[in-house]
């Protein structure tokens, strides 16, 4: 599971369309949602009830995760697009014919095994593509790093001691960059003169 796609599918405000062609990226979302107590609804968009349970997950502020999308429904789009529209104290969104309430903890994730799923052009921009197909690379990195640590795990520890040594030198230079900038921004006359 990549960290970075697994960061933006849970800060983006935007839903997300998960390709995900094992469906472990998938199932570790579903165990995330539910260990946070979020109140979870999952279903496929082939499924009869599909138009009730995005009804009621929109009513009562649920996290829905659909899964098999081949290609966005048109019931969705509104959501996508945030279409809502005040009625007095309370915000509604079109459903298909009907006007449901809307609540702001309603969150929806697209999943779909298909890694060249359709989408519409208007709709691509409403969306976040989050992509967890293997790469050739990444199979070759994380196959490379597995034999590493059974094979010699003291090479695995001076790596991982090196790159968090990387990390924290490329903190100290940017606290570096920042005093700089303050400093040239503090400077008086000429730059080079300039002995503090």
């Amino acid at each position: 599971l990549s960290s970075e796609n697994a960061i933006v599918l849970l800060r983006s405000p935007q839903t997300s369309l998960i390709i995900d062609p094992s469906s472990a990226a998938v199932r570790w979302l579903e165990t995330h949602l539910r260990e946070a107590n979020r109140a979870l609804e999952v279903i496929s968009s082939h499924e009869q009830r599909f138009t009730t349970a995005v009804e009621l997950s929109v009513r009562f502020g649920k996290t829905l995760v659909v899964h098999e999308v081949d290609k966005i429904e048109p019931i969705v789009v509104p959501l996508l697009r945030r279409d809502l529209v005040r009625q007095g104290p309370r915000q509604v969104v079109q459903v298909g014919d009907k006007m449901i309430d809307f609540v702001d903890t309603f969150k929806m994730y697209l999943a779909t095994r298909n890694p060249h799923p359709v989408i519409q052009p208007d709709v691509a921009s409403l969306i976040t593509v989050v992509n967890f197909s293997v790469t050739l690379s990444g199979l070759e990195g994380r196959l490379l790093g597995l034999t590493i640590q059974h094979e010699q795990p003291e090479l695995e520890k001076q790596k991982t001691t090196l790159l968090a040594a990387e990390d924290e030198l490329k903190i100290q230079l940017e606290q570096m960059e920042q005093q700089l900038l303050v400093a040239l921004s503090a400077s008086e006359g000429n730059i080079l003169d300039n002995r503090k």
